[in-house]
Protein backbone atom coordinates (compact mmCIF):
# COMPACT_ATOMS: atom_id res chain seq x y z
CA UNK A 1 0.00 0.00 0.00
CA UNK A 2 3.00 2.39 0.67
CA UNK A 3 4.12 2.14 -2.32
CA UNK A 4 0.99 2.42 -4.63
CA UNK A 5 -0.27 6.24 -5.13
CA UNK A 6 -2.31 8.21 -2.76
CA UNK A 7 -5.79 7.95 -3.23
CA UNK A 8 -9.37 6.94 -1.61
CA UNK A 9 -8.47 3.96 -1.52
CA UNK A 10 -5.22 4.74 1.22
CA UNK A 11 -6.49 7.70 2.96
CA UNK A 12 -7.44 5.83 5.99
CA UNK A 13 -3.89 4.77 6.03
CA UNK A 14 -2.00 7.40 5.11
CA UNK A 15 -0.41 7.95 8.67
CA UNK A 16 0.79 4.73 8.86
CA UNK A 17 2.52 4.36 5.61
CA UNK A 18 6.04 4.05 5.11
CA UNK A 19 7.55 7.10 3.32
CA UNK A 20 8.32 6.54 -0.67
CA UNK A 21 9.50 9.03 -3.25
CA UNK A 22 6.97 9.07 -6.43
CA UNK A 23 7.73 9.60 -9.89
CA UNK A 24 5.13 11.38 -12.81
CA UNK A 25 4.86 9.16 -15.43
CA UNK A 26 7.65 9.76 -17.78
CA UNK A 27 7.57 11.18 -21.24
CA UNK A 28 10.05 12.93 -23.44
CA UNK A 29 9.40 16.96 -21.95
CA UNK A 30 9.85 15.62 -18.17
CA UNK A 31 12.21 13.20 -18.63
CA UNK A 32 15.06 15.24 -17.84
CA UNK A 33 13.45 16.59 -15.04
CA UNK A 34 12.94 12.84 -13.65
CA UNK A 35 16.35 11.45 -14.12
CA UNK A 36 17.41 14.75 -11.73
CA UNK A 37 14.45 13.93 -9.23
CA UNK A 38 16.42 10.22 -9.23
CA UNK A 39 20.31 11.40 -8.64
CA UNK A 40 19.22 13.81 -6.26
CA UNK A 41 17.62 10.37 -4.14
CA UNK A 42 21.25 9.57 -2.75
CA UNK A 43 22.34 5.91 -2.30
CA UNK A 44 19.18 4.95 -0.06
CA UNK A 45 16.96 4.05 -2.74
CA UNK A 46 16.20 0.40 -2.80
CA UNK A 47 14.24 -0.03 -5.86
CA UNK A 48 12.11 1.16 -8.04
CA UNK A 49 8.62 -0.41 -8.43
CA UNK A 50 6.60 0.13 -11.55
CA UNK A 51 3.51 -0.74 -13.33
CA UNK A 52 4.60 -1.04 -17.60
CA UNK A 53 3.17 1.43 -20.09
CA UNK A 54 -0.20 1.02 -18.17
CA UNK A 55 -1.15 1.85 -14.58
CA UNK A 56 -4.28 0.28 -14.24
CA UNK A 57 -5.93 1.21 -11.19
CA UNK A 58 -3.98 4.33 -11.27
CA UNK A 59 -7.25 4.86 -14.10
CA UNK A 60 -5.90 2.94 -16.87
CA UNK A 61 -2.79 6.12 -17.52
CA UNK A 62 -0.20 5.17 -20.48
CA UNK A 63 2.75 6.11 -21.47
CA UNK A 64 5.29 5.40 -23.89
CA UNK A 65 8.09 2.95 -23.72
CA UNK A 66 11.10 5.12 -24.94
CA UNK A 67 10.69 7.27 -22.32
CA UNK A 68 9.72 4.47 -19.27
CA UNK A 69 13.61 2.45 -20.68
CA UNK A 70 15.21 5.16 -20.42
CA UNK A 71 13.96 6.16 -17.08
CA UNK A 72 14.94 2.20 -16.26
CA UNK A 73 18.67 2.27 -17.63
CA UNK A 74 19.50 5.07 -15.12
CA UNK A 75 17.96 3.61 -11.99
CA UNK A 76 20.06 0.65 -13.34
CA UNK A 77 23.44 2.81 -13.62
CA UNK A 78 22.57 3.70 -9.71
CA UNK A 79 22.17 0.53 -8.91
CA UNK A 80 18.64 0.61 -8.25
CA UNK A 81 16.27 -2.93 -7.96
CA UNK A 82 13.90 -2.48 -11.05
CA UNK A 83 10.79 -4.05 -10.01
CA UNK A 84 7.77 -4.94 -12.84
CA UNK A 85 4.76 -5.18 -11.27
CA UNK A 86 3.06 -6.98 -14.65
CA UNK A 87 -0.31 -8.20 -12.91
CA UNK A 88 -2.38 -6.41 -15.20
CA UNK A 89 -0.31 -5.81 -17.93
CA UNK A 90 1.27 -9.21 -18.35
CA UNK A 91 0.31 -12.33 -20.62
CA UNK A 92 -0.57 -9.92 -23.66
CA UNK A 93 -2.39 -7.27 -22.29
CA UNK A 94 -0.63 -4.78 -24.09
CA UNK A 95 0.27 -6.45 -27.21
CA UNK A 96 3.53 -7.90 -26.48
CA UNK A 97 3.48 -11.18 -24.39
CA UNK A 98 4.61 -8.99 -21.28
CA UNK A 99 4.78 -5.31 -21.66
CA UNK A 100 8.51 -5.26 -20.58
CA UNK A 101 9.09 -7.46 -24.08
CA UNK A 102 9.18 -3.87 -25.52
CA UNK A 103 11.62 -2.21 -23.48
CA UNK A 104 15.40 -2.82 -24.01
CA UNK A 105 16.38 -2.77 -19.95
CA UNK A 106 14.90 -5.90 -18.15
CA UNK A 107 13.53 -5.56 -14.30
CA UNK A 108 15.04 -7.89 -11.22
CA UNK A 109 12.32 -8.67 -10.54
CA UNK A 110 8.40 -9.08 -11.96
CA UNK A 111 5.44 -10.36 -10.46
CA UNK A 112 2.42 -11.85 -12.00
CA UNK A 113 -0.97 -13.22 -11.01
CA UNK A 114 -4.66 -12.79 -13.18
CA UNK A 115 -3.66 -13.80 -16.74
CA UNK A 116 -1.11 -16.30 -14.94
CA UNK A 117 -4.30 -18.87 -14.55
CA UNK A 118 -6.61 -17.28 -16.63
CA UNK A 119 -8.25 -15.40 -14.02
CA UNK A 120 -9.92 -18.74 -13.27
CA UNK A 121 -8.34 -19.45 -9.73
CA UNK A 122 -5.72 -16.95 -7.34
CA UNK A 123 -2.39 -17.62 -7.70
CA UNK A 124 1.19 -15.04 -7.50
CA UNK A 125 4.36 -15.24 -8.51
CA UNK A 126 7.29 -12.92 -8.38
CA UNK A 127 10.45 -13.90 -10.75
CA UNK A 128 13.49 -12.76 -10.13
CA UNK A 129 17.18 -12.98 -11.29
CA UNK A 130 19.87 -15.34 -10.80
CA UNK A 131 21.55 -12.60 -8.66
CA UNK A 132 18.23 -12.45 -6.53
CA UNK A 133 17.37 -15.69 -6.19
CA UNK A 134 20.73 -16.80 -4.87
CA UNK A 135 21.24 -14.35 -2.02
CA UNK A 136 18.36 -15.98 -0.07
CA UNK A 137 19.79 -19.78 -1.52
CA UNK A 138 21.58 -20.94 1.83
CA UNK A 139 21.56 -24.32 4.70
CA UNK A 140 20.57 -21.19 7.13
CA UNK A 141 17.06 -20.69 7.87
CA UNK A 142 17.45 -17.17 8.77
CA UNK A 143 18.73 -16.12 5.59
CA UNK A 144 14.65 -17.99 4.36
CA UNK A 145 12.59 -14.98 2.39
CA UNK A 146 9.88 -15.15 5.21
CA UNK A 147 7.29 -13.05 3.70
CA UNK A 148 5.56 -15.38 0.77
CA UNK A 149 2.10 -14.90 -1.16
CA UNK A 150 -1.08 -15.68 0.12
CA UNK A 151 -2.22 -17.59 -3.07
CA UNK A 152 1.56 -19.27 -3.44
CA UNK A 153 1.93 -22.14 -5.16
CA UNK A 154 -0.07 -25.51 -4.95
CA UNK A 155 -1.06 -28.18 -7.01
CA UNK A 156 -4.37 -27.45 -8.12
CA UNK A 157 -2.86 -23.68 -9.36
CA UNK A 158 -0.29 -24.90 -10.71
CA UNK A 159 -2.14 -26.95 -12.77
CA UNK A 160 -4.14 -24.74 -13.83
CA UNK A 161 -1.74 -22.03 -14.60
CA UNK A 162 0.51 -24.72 -17.04
CA UNK A 163 -3.06 -24.96 -18.84
CA UNK A 164 -3.90 -21.62 -19.29
CA UNK A 165 -0.42 -20.78 -20.11
CA UNK A 166 -0.60 -23.84 -23.32
CA UNK A 167 -3.36 -21.86 -24.33
CA UNK A 168 -2.08 -18.49 -24.17
CA UNK A 169 1.18 -20.04 -26.00
CA UNK A 170 -1.38 -21.12 -29.24
CA UNK A 171 -1.08 -18.97 -32.59
CA UNK A 172 -4.48 -18.44 -32.09
CA UNK A 173 -3.89 -16.56 -28.83
CA UNK A 174 -1.99 -14.06 -30.31
CA UNK A 175 -4.30 -13.88 -33.48
CA UNK A 176 -6.96 -13.26 -31.29
CA UNK A 177 -5.74 -10.42 -29.38
CA UNK A 178 -4.60 -8.64 -32.70
CA UNK A 179 -7.95 -8.67 -34.07
CA UNK A 180 -9.47 -7.23 -30.62
CA UNK A 181 -6.40 -4.98 -31.04
CA UNK A 182 -7.63 -3.82 -34.67
CA UNK A 183 -11.63 -4.04 -33.50
CA UNK A 184 -10.56 -0.99 -31.09
CA UNK A 185 -8.96 1.23 -33.22
CA UNK A 186 -11.47 1.58 -35.22
CA UNK A 187 -13.84 1.84 -31.98
CA UNK A 188 -11.72 4.89 -30.77
CA UNK A 189 -11.97 6.74 -34.29
CA UNK A 190 -16.00 6.94 -33.31
CA UNK A 191 -15.35 7.42 -29.20
CA UNK A 192 -12.81 10.52 -30.75
CA UNK A 193 -15.69 12.53 -33.07
CA UNK A 194 -17.73 12.24 -29.66
CA UNK A 195 -18.05 15.73 -27.89
CA UNK A 196 -18.60 13.90 -24.69
CA UNK A 197 -15.26 12.16 -24.75
CA UNK A 198 -11.62 13.11 -23.97
CA UNK A 199 -8.78 11.50 -24.08
CA UNK A 200 -9.06 8.10 -25.78
CA UNK A 201 -5.68 5.60 -25.42
CA UNK A 202 -5.21 2.17 -26.39
CA UNK A 203 -2.79 -0.01 -25.38
CA UNK A 204 -2.89 -3.94 -26.98
CA UNK A 205 -6.34 -4.82 -25.84
CA UNK A 206 -6.70 -2.39 -23.18
CA UNK A 207 -8.82 0.80 -24.45
CA UNK A 208 -9.37 3.44 -22.46
CA UNK A 209 -11.45 7.01 -22.46
CA UNK A 210 -12.75 9.81 -19.71
CA UNK A 211 -16.18 10.57 -19.96
CA UNK A 212 -16.80 14.49 -19.49
CA UNK A 213 -18.79 15.57 -16.32
CA UNK A 214 -17.69 18.86 -15.13
CA UNK A 215 -16.41 16.95 -12.39
CA UNK A 216 -13.29 16.06 -10.69
CA UNK A 217 -12.05 12.82 -12.56
CA UNK A 218 -11.87 9.86 -10.59
CA UNK A 219 -12.91 7.15 -7.92
CA UNK A 220 -15.37 9.63 -6.34
CA UNK A 221 -17.03 10.67 -9.52
CA UNK A 222 -20.28 10.55 -8.99
CA UNK A 223 -20.73 9.20 -13.09
CA UNK A 224 -19.58 5.94 -12.13
CA UNK A 225 -22.80 4.31 -10.68
CA UNK A 226 -24.83 5.61 -13.30
CA UNK A 227 -22.30 3.59 -15.83
CA UNK A 228 -22.67 0.68 -13.28
CA UNK A 229 -26.61 0.84 -13.48
CA UNK A 230 -26.55 1.48 -17.15
CA UNK A 231 -24.27 -1.53 -18.48
CA UNK A 232 -26.11 -4.21 -15.89
CA UNK A 233 -29.55 -3.52 -17.16
CA UNK A 234 -27.58 -4.58 -20.76
CA UNK A 235 -26.17 -7.25 -19.56
CA UNK A 236 -22.35 -5.69 -20.62
CA UNK A 237 -19.79 -6.27 -17.82
CA UNK A 238 -17.83 -3.15 -17.81
CA UNK A 239 -16.05 -1.43 -14.52
CA UNK A 240 -15.40 2.27 -14.39
CA UNK A 241 -12.78 3.87 -12.66
CA UNK A 242 -15.14 6.95 -11.50
CA UNK A 243 -15.56 9.08 -15.11
CA UNK A 244 -12.77 6.47 -16.77
CA UNK A 245 -14.33 3.89 -18.49
CA UNK A 246 -12.61 1.32 -19.89
CA UNK A 247 -12.59 -2.16 -21.95
CA UNK A 248 -10.47 -5.38 -21.22
CA UNK A 249 -11.91 -8.35 -22.69
CA UNK A 250 -10.98 -11.50 -22.47
CA UNK A 251 -9.28 -12.84 -25.57
CA UNK A 252 -11.77 -15.62 -26.70
CA UNK A 253 -14.73 -12.81 -27.27
CA UNK A 254 -15.85 -12.79 -30.52
CA UNK A 255 -16.15 -10.17 -33.35
CA UNK A 256 -20.17 -9.62 -32.52
CA UNK A 257 -20.12 -9.66 -28.49
CA UNK A 258 -17.27 -6.73 -29.33
CA UNK A 259 -19.96 -4.94 -30.88
CA UNK A 260 -22.57 -5.20 -28.06
CA UNK A 261 -20.21 -3.32 -26.08
CA UNK A 262 -19.30 -0.63 -28.58
CA UNK A 263 -22.94 -0.45 -29.15
CA UNK A 264 -23.83 0.28 -25.74
CA UNK A 265 -20.90 2.56 -24.74
CA UNK A 266 -22.17 4.78 -27.70
CA UNK A 267 -25.65 4.26 -25.93
CA UNK A 268 -24.38 5.39 -22.94
CA UNK A 269 -22.70 8.67 -23.95
CA UNK A 270 -26.49 9.42 -25.70
CA UNK A 271 -27.79 8.96 -22.57
CA UNK A 272 -25.59 11.01 -20.41
CA UNK A 273 -25.65 13.86 -22.52
CA UNK A 274 -29.39 13.74 -21.98
CA UNK A 275 -28.74 13.45 -18.34
CA UNK A 276 -26.51 16.13 -17.82
CA UNK A 277 -29.08 18.35 -20.04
Amino acid sequence: MSVSGRSVFTRAFDDYLFEVTFLDLPNPDNLPALLAQIDALGESTAAFIFEPLVQGAGGMAMYDAPSLDALLAHCRSKSILLIADEIMTGFGRTGANFAMDQLATAPDMITLSKGLTGGTMAMGITTCTAEIYEAFLSTDKLKTLFHGHSFTANPLTCAVALASLELFLEPSCAENRRRIAAQHRQFAEELRARKEVRNVRQAGTILAFEISTGEADGYTNDLADFLHAFFRERRVMLRPLGNTLYILPPYCITNEQLAVIYTSILDMLTACGHRQA
